[in-house]
């Protein structure tokens, strides 16, 4: 499933270059940490979240919202206390850059160059004016109407440069965000296996780099991101070969050891497991 909406978001921004979903509701059983084309803009209206979004930990408030590039893994970790709704616009940079001007376009897109995404908060007026304006934007997506386009990239400028000025308000000012010393915890170890993630990475010298009891490092990184540090390991890897794949000749053998893989054989199975097709077939894939 979360493979199917990924190719949605790419599928729909080769053909459309934005993709708007608004108040979404749908709830999955399973999110992966992932990534995709473009840039996002995610709003929070409802439920109970942490998301991951490079090295950061972000625990959700609603009127929160994040920006991002989607090539910076993320994941969304949503409890199924209260309903999860969010709304969510994935857009190419040319998109804006058409309609923006060069120097404008280069002061909006700066908002997604965070490689740990950038958080806005929003009191409800802003929440209400952000709806409001991810409502219109999805209005105007779906009617055929004389000027729609037009219409639709200046509504799309017009919420990058509100984003922007807030963004700017926000961080003359700045106070960190409490957080609980598990979420403190998790950070750590988000930060340590982003940068070690190609090495041979076991529980027990995790463990003792980051000094934590093996159990309890495992249980609180499962609780707060919704997956393993194992799955998270290995999806880091994955991602890495997925842009290899799409972007060098290098054989398989070569990318199995440079990514931490026992070998190819193993790199090949676990690749296929996450990917949904072998390394050779996702390269013929995307090279073609």
């Amino acid at each position: 499933m979360a493979h199917y909406l990924h190719f949605l978001t790419n599928t729909a921004l080769k053909r459309e270059r934005i993709y708007i979903r608004h108040q979404v509701t749908e709830w999955q059983e399973s999110w992966p940490l992932h990534a995709h084309d473009g840039y996002e803009v995610y709003l929070f209206h409802q439920g109970n979240v942490n998301i991951i979004v490079g090295n950061e930990l972000y625990q959700m408030k609603p009127g929160d919202m994040l920006l991002f590039s989607g090539d910076v893994l993320h994941q969304p970790n949503p409890m199924k206390d209260v309903p999860y709704i969010r709304s969510y616009i994935n857009f190419t940079g040319d998109y804006i850059q058409e309609m923006a001007g060069e120097d404008l376009y280069t002061k909006l897109i700066s908002l997604f160059n965070h490689p740990n995404g950038l958080l806005i908060r929003w009191n409800e007026e802003g929440l209400s004016d952000m709806d409001h304006h991810f409502s219109t934007l999805l209005y105007e997506r779906e009617k055929e109407a004389i000027g729609n386009e037009f219409m639709l990239q200046s509504l799309m400028v017009q919420l990058l440069l509100k984003i922007y000025r807030k963004s700017k308000e926000m961080y003359a000012h700045l106070t960190a965000p409490t957080q609980s010393q598990k979420e403190t915890n998790v950070r750590r170890m988000l930060q340590y296996l982003n940068q070690h993630y190609k090495s041979q990475i076991t529980l027990e010298s995790l463990s003792k780099e980051i000094h934590l009891n093996k159990y309890y490092m495992c249980h609180s990184f499962k609780e707060v991101t919704g997956v393993s540090i194992n799955n998270f390991i290995t999806r880091k890897r994955i991602d890495d070969a997925k842009k290899l794949l799409k972007l060098s000749d290098e054989p398989v053998g070569f990318m199995s050891e440079h990514l931490g893989f026992t070998n190819p054989v193993h790199f090949s199975r676990m690749f296929k497991q996450y990917a949904g097709v072998s390394p050779q077939a996702y390269r013929k894939l995307h090279q073609n």
